[in-house]
């Protein structure tokens, strides 16, 4: 299922051919609690928490249910979230059991223990390990970016401009890497105080950085007011390398499209203008669902109205 290339009058193209796909955020209020606590609310306070036996064959449990609903549907990408708390070869086994999608991205960990513009070097370590990590994971997937947040919505007591230096430092040591292993790395604008919570900011941070295998992921929640978001994409133009999609009112809700305010035909005639050719990358937090494949249906059942609304 994919939104087919067209012409305007003045030639310009319409639409490209964007296909659809999902990240595994958006099976995060189906997931069970415990690890949810673990792998992510734990590690915004700074804490990494490795799972046991037992939460590790929770998780195996739960990515082989997320998997089989994914390879059953139309979806044909897909972003992985990792993670340093579970085991990596358990949950690659069933990653890469005849799966029936491509693995466009990876999410690199993120939260206090692993802030790449942190002044505390460990906090800074963290990142840098968690990015070669996800580096590793999306060579053997074959996938082909690692998203990477600049920063954290914690108050440090440091200079803004000391910490936007960390996060130069911190994610060009991984560029090398991540060009070795023919990887982009997308640095994701963010929607609250953090290090790169605006597309100027983090425009100045890949220009500072100064690798090819530096881009940009723009995700369409995290960019305000909605009105403006197609014109952020366009400003995005040659950097963009990846994209999630979700709705939006003015803050960050991650609704599906149709749910908020964002102008859903402006910010796929965006997208084309600049060339993007990858997956829309759902992102959305549903709610009123209970297991994977209802998660899946959902998005499946938007994507076809979004094409239907954007080729109209």
């Amino acid at each position: 299922m994919t939104m087919q290339a067209s012409r305007r009058d003045d030639g310009r193209p319409e639409q490209r051919v964007l296909r659809l796909g999902i990240s595994g955020s958006s099976f995060v209020r189906v997931m069970p609690q415990e690890l949810i606590k673990a792998a992510y609310l734990d590690g915004r306070e700074g804490k990494i928490h490795k799972f046991d036996h037992r939460q590790n064959r929770l998780m195996v449990d739960f990515m082989r249910q997320l998997m089989n609903a994914v390879n059953d549907s139309p979806i044909q990408s897909m972003e992985c979230y990792h993670s340093l708390a579970w085991d990596n070869e358990p949950i690659m086994e069933v990653l890469l059991d005849n799966p029936r999608v491509e693995f466009w991205s990876v999410h690199a960990p993120y939260g206090r223990y692993a802030n790449p513009s942190s002044p505390i070097p460990d906090e800074r370590n963290g990142a840098l390990a968690g990015i070669l990590d996800s580096i590793q994971i999306a060579r053997r997937l074959g996938a082909r970016v690692v998203v990477v947040h600049p920063g954290v919505d914690i108050l440090y007591q440091c200079p803004r401009e000391n910490m936007i230096q960390h996060a130069i430092q911190t994610i060009g040591a991984a560029a090398e890497k991540a060009e070795e292993a023919g990887v982009m790395l997308g640095i994701e604008p963010l929607p609250k105080r953090e290090i790169g919570n605006s597309l100027e900011e983090v425009l100045s941070l890949v220009r500072q950085i100064a690798h090819p295998n530096v881009g940009i992921t723009l995700d369409t929640n995290h960019l305000f007011p909605p009105e403006l978001v197609p014109e952020l994409l366009r400003k995005a133009a040659g950097l963009l390398v990846n994209v999630h999609i979700s709705d939006q009112d003015g803050t960050e809700r991650h609704w599906l499209p149709f749910e908020g305010k964002l102008d859903w035909k402006e910010v796929i005639r965006a997208l084309a203008d600049v060339g993007y050719q990858g997956p829309l990358i759902y992102e959305a937090h549903l709610r009123g669902v209970s297991n994977c494949r209802e998660v899946v249906s959902r998005i499946v059942e938007n994507y076809s109205r979004l094409v239907e609304h954007v080729l109209s």
